[in-house]
């Protein structure tokens, strides 16, 4: 019993088929996650050493240096970079796609325990600490708090209140507090009367760690009853802390209150935040790596209700939402899909003229697509843009199955005068081995997709998958219900044409009618046309390759980047003022760039970052960042905003303000942004300094290419405290006393903490900011005291160490264990491969010192690795193809007559492309990749009916003239009906739907142009060919 004869006869097992799935896929919609993108797993791990207080370049040579060494012995490795920093050292070590990070990450640790025997010997070191580096760990949320006018107060209630309420949110793995000003209790110590009772500036650190202690001290028994004994020092006021003995002079107890100022207040202001200009506290909300970004948000909001009930002062603005651009992403994509599965099914109704006979053919598409879901969900994956845009794509396709059978089934009733059922049975075996094929052409073709490497394989298996099990359902639905339902609902009468039983329905009758006519022209016009082109063949394939090759010099118009630029409507201002600018003045610069912000009237929300801090993510005291979030509904695009203000911003002496656009798709997929990146090698940081600057202003004049600058910060002004050690071992005092005294003069030391109601607050120990101004004034400071045997004369700082004013690196960054300076860019409204050849002039124009020498970025590097592994994916489909096609028509020559369409293909992808001026990346390459099994699916319907045809005994030319016009019809339908389907994605209409646009562009083009061509130049070539292989056999059987 065939597939159609079981399918007719057993129509109820066919319903139960269709309602389990269905019933499957609906039960696992409401169980999947949504997301913006599958998860990406980069292979990346990085190592942080911190060494507080130590130079960049000591740091480079006994911290980063081994670690590096080490790390270069990991399997699987592809990069290592580092970065040198003031008291830290990070090492980010990359891996090869398809590597284990796991097993890569516990190879990296031991290495680096290896590695650490090399290391210094120093208290203040600490260990090394490993980490695996997860895109999906950024920053989803960012709240700017207000409503209190006392910063303190503010930053200690969401420090000790609302930071963990947060944090206890479903699937928050971090909120982060900047801004505000946090409570510490201030111990400004004096130097002069330290010196004055002989008391070193340490004694008074250890003195009250050793003192604000408890002890558990035993066990008690009395009678019956057992204590525990607690010795209790924690100091319960801060008058306390000032009566804390230091030690006796000359007879006298001297308490720490002689020597020091207790005061209960805040630590240094080292940040500043405001939210729309007003004072603030910031709160970054960081989700878990497997958490789900928008039920992690929905969590995060119902928090934020609690904390407004609980403190209704405060007022909660929301900086910056990832959550609700990701939503309106799948939203408009799920949109873009039912949308075009709308216009596919009008689509079908004009060439079917018949109501019945349409939604029998669109039923496949709401089976096909839910019960796609059940795929999603038992495969582990996510709703994303990626899974939806698969969707979105196939809903023109889902129905190319049913179509033809559905039109052979017609067939058989109009011209052999045959019952719906007979027909049913017959009209679908008769096409069956052509829909499995051209169905299998379509489905193979991501088969390469999911054994490629890197981002491109990771980013788009779901979107592969999805597209092969909703076409594989949509195969079953076109050979079970199509038949079954034929049987019952295409009631009219078998001997009319359907434009005539569909003229029956009144208002529909008048679009049937004018369908029919249109459609016979059609007809009547291809048919005259094909007669030419069969009598015409060196000119209609000359014709055809001409118009190939023309289109193909329009190939280097034509952009190429990784992924397209993503609008999320919001952006940040990256600003930098003159290196050694202080903070309170980088603020004050930060107030005025607001304020231009500010008159942007489609500007919304508007917080600001000054802070410094500690990390190679870390600001500096002369930099800051500001976040800035615009209005839904605006006159202006993102990037015609941030021109604006760009202009504005020039206009402000001394300040480097860079407005660069927020890329969730790149800070997904890479933890970055898209920017372009020239990397310059050199050993000597002067030179790598000159030669960074130069070439920071040669490419600042390329067009498209927007904040272009240097990685490298400039040199820091510092005062360098020269020990000298002879004198210093003279006098008994070690490099990292005098090294300690300064810091805690300067930086503050946390000597322990206060307890509070259970909160704690540090202790600080420092100089007054007043008396630590000039260098006099710290020599002064007491690094060893006196004892009895030198006549208590104490060692100043003054006596081993001088000061001198220099300048030294902030920082130092290395690739593959050689110094370098990246000069960095951001593409803007131009793509990045004509930005990338504009770049190459310049380079090739800037003489490099001996031993120094330039190359692209690690983006731009694995972008062509991307390409290239693309690029083998579809000479892989083809050569797939052929191998399918091959074995279909037991024939070598015929699958080259089918494969012809596929370059017909490359004009209508060049075209479509160039006329929208998008550019061609990743996703593009998948829209080619899908074009290689479409555009085959004609060639099949033609070249299989022709075959049929001659096995009948009738000759080629009429074989052809026959199968070109029967076939027409299903072509054109299945060619309209998916580019109907994929034209809302094509449009870009919402957020998120820029990931697909470029894809679906491809697609729609290509099937065009293929679809037009084929009908003539397939037909054309199936006679060069079929002349060819009767060559073959003359001269076969004349050998013989």
């Amino acid at each position: 019993m065939s597939i159609a004869q079981f399918a007719v006869s057993r129509p109820v097992a066919v319903v139960m088929r269709i309602a389990a799935l269905v019933l499957l896929g609906i039960v696992c919609i409401g169980r999947l996650p949504v997301d913006l993108l599958p998860k990406v797993s980069l292979p990346t791990i990085s190592v942080m050493t911190e060494w507080p207080n130590v130079a960049p370049e000591e740091i480079e040579a006994q911290i980063t240096r081994p670690i590096e060494r080490a790390a270069s012995q990991v399997t699987g490795l592809y990069q290592v970079t580092s970065t040198s920093m003031q008291g830290i050292s990070q090492v980010r070590v990359q891996l090869q796609w398809g590597t284990d990070i796991g097993q890569a990450a516990v190879e990296v640790l031991q290495l680096v325990q290896r590695a650490k025997r090399q290391f210094p010997v120093d208290q203040t070191l600490r260990d090394p600490i490993v980490n695996k580096f997860d895109p999906n760990q950024m920053p989803i949320l960012v709240f700017g708090i207000t409503g209190m006018k006392d910063t303190v107060k503010l930053r200690t209630l969401i420090d000790n209140q609302i930071s963990p309420i947060i944090e206890s949110a479903d699937g928050v793995a971090s909120a982060t507090v900047t801004g505000g000003e946090q409570r510490a209790i201030v111990v400004d110590v004096d130097p002069e009367r330290l010196r004055a009772h002989h008391i070193p500036l340490s004694k008074v650190i250890s003195r009250l760690l050793a003192e604000n202690l408890n002890l558990p001290a035993g066990i008690a028994k009395e009678s019956d009853t057992e204590y525990t004994i607690r010795s209790l020092g924690w100091f319960v006021s801060p008058s306390e802390i000032a009566k804390m003995p230091l030690g006796t002079y000359n007879g006298q107890l001297i308490s720490l209150g002689d020597v020091a100022a207790i005061r209960d207040s805040h630590s240094e202001t080292r940040a500043y935040a405001r939210l729309n200009s007003e004072p603030s506290v910031g709160l970054t909300i960081t989700k878990q790596s497997a958490a789900n970004t928008i039920s992690t948000a929905d969590s995060v909001f119902e928090r934020v209700e609690r904390v407004k009930q609980l403190y209704p002062e405060l007022k909660f603005g929301l900086a910056f939402n990832q959550a609700a651009y990701i939503q309106d992403s799948v939203n408009n994509v799920r949109d873009a899909a039912i949308l075009g599965g709308m216009l596919a099914v009008l689509i079908l109704l004009f060439f079917l003229r018949n109501v019945r006979s349409t939604l029998v053919v669109a039923l496949s598409i709401p089976t096909s697509i839910i019960s796609t879901f059940a795929l999603l969900y038992f495969c582990g994956f996510t709703i994303n843009t990626m899974s939806l845009g698969g969707l979105a794509l196939a809903t023109g396709l889902i129905v190319d199955d049913a179509v033809v059978v559905l039109e052979n089934i017609f067939r058989h009733i109009e011209r052999d005068k045959k019952s719906p059922r007979e027909a049913a049975v017959t009209g679908t075996m008769e096409i069956v081995s052509a829909v499995v094929a051209s169905t299998w052409t379509v489905m193979v073709v991501f088969l390469p997709l999911l054994l490629i490497k890197g981002q491109a394989g990771q980013m788009f298996t779901q979107f592969a998958l999805v597209v092969i099990f909703s076409l594989a359902v949509s195969l079953l639905d076109a050979t079970t219900i199509v038949p079954m339902l034929a049987t019952r609902f295409i009631t009219t009468d078998a001997h009319q044409d359907p434009s005539e039983v569909s003229s029956k329905r009144g208002l529909l009758s008048g679009f049937f009618s004018w369908a029919g006519v249109v459609l016979g022209n059609l007809d009547a016009t291809y048919r005259r046309g094909l007669e030419w082109a069969l009598a015409h063949r060196k000119f209609t394939l000359i014709g055809a390759f001409a118009l190939t090759a023309c289109s193909f010099l329009l190939l280097p118009l034509i952009g190429k980047e990784m992924m397209p630029q993503s609008d999320s409507g919001d952006f940040n201002v990256g600003v930098k003022l003159p290196v050694g600018t202080a903070l309170d003045t980088t603020n004050k610069e930060m107030s005025k760039i607001e304020k231009i912000v500010l008159s942007n009237p489609n500007v919304g929300t508007r917080f600001s970052s000054v802070e410094t801090g500690r990390g190679p993510r870390s600001l500096t005291p002369y930099q800051s960042s500001l976040t800035v979030k615009l209005k839904d509904k605006r006159d202006q695009t993102t990037q015609q905003v941030m021109s604006d203000l760009r202009r504005q911003l020039m206009s402000l002496p001394g300040v480097n303000a860079r407005p660069t656009q927020r890329d969730i798709v790149a800070q997904m997929m890479t933890g970055g942004n898209s920017s372009i990146e020239v990397d310059i090698f050199g050993d000597d940081l002067g030179e790598l300094s000159r030669v960074s600057k130069e070439v920071m202003m040669s490419l600042r004049g390329i067009p498209g290419l927007e904040n272009v600058d240097v990685g490298w910060e400039e040199a820091m002004p510092e005062i360098q405290w020269i020990v000298d050690r002879d004198k210093a071992q003279q006098l008994g005092v070690s490099f990292s006393e005098v090294a300690n005294v300064i810091g805690t003069a300067t930086n503050g030391t946390i000597a322990t903490y206060y307890q509070e109601k259970g909160f704690q607050y540090p202790i600080i120990v420092q100089m007054p900011e007043s008396r630590r101004k000039t260098a006099r004034e710290m020599g002064n400071l007491v690094v060893r005291t006196g004892t009895f045997e030198s006549g208590y004369n104490d060692v100043l700082l003054n006596q081993v160490a001088q000061p001198t004013y220099g300048y030294g690196p902030s920082q130092i960054d290395r690739m593959d264990r050689r110094r370098y300076v990246a000069v960095v860019g951001m593409p803007q409204g131009r793509a990045s491969s004509e930005i990338q050849a504009d770049i190459q002039k310049v380079m090739d124009s800037v003489k490099m010192p001996s031993g120094f020498y330039w190359d692209w970025g690690t983006n731009q590097k694995r972008q062509a690795e991307e390409f290239g592994g693309m690029g083998v994916a579809v000479l892989l489909a083809i050569a797939l193809i052929y191998m399918l096609l091959a074995s279909q028509f037991e024939s070598l020559i015929h699958p080259l007559t089918i494969l012809f369409s596929v370059p017909l293909a490359a004009t209508g992808v060049i075209l479509g492309l160039f006329l929208t001026g998008r550019t061609f990346g990743l996703t593009a390459f998948i829209g080619v990749l899908m074009l290689v099994g479409i555009v085959v699916k004609n060639g099949i319907l033609l070249v299989d009916y022709t075959n049929q045809l001659r096995n009948r005994g009738m000759d080629r030319k009429q074989a052809l003239l026959t199968a070109g016009p029967t076939r027409l019809r299903p072509i054109l339908m299945t060619a309209a009906a998916a580019v109907f389907g994929m034209l809302p994605l094509a449009l870009a209409l919402g957020k998120g739907s820029e990931i697909q646009a470029p894809m679906a562009t491809s697609v729609i083009g290509g099937l065009i142009s293929s679809t037009f061509l084929t009908l003539f130049v397939v037909p054309a070539v199936y006679t060069v060919f079929d002349d060819i292989a009767l060559f073959i056999q003359r001269k076969r059987k004349g050998s013989v």
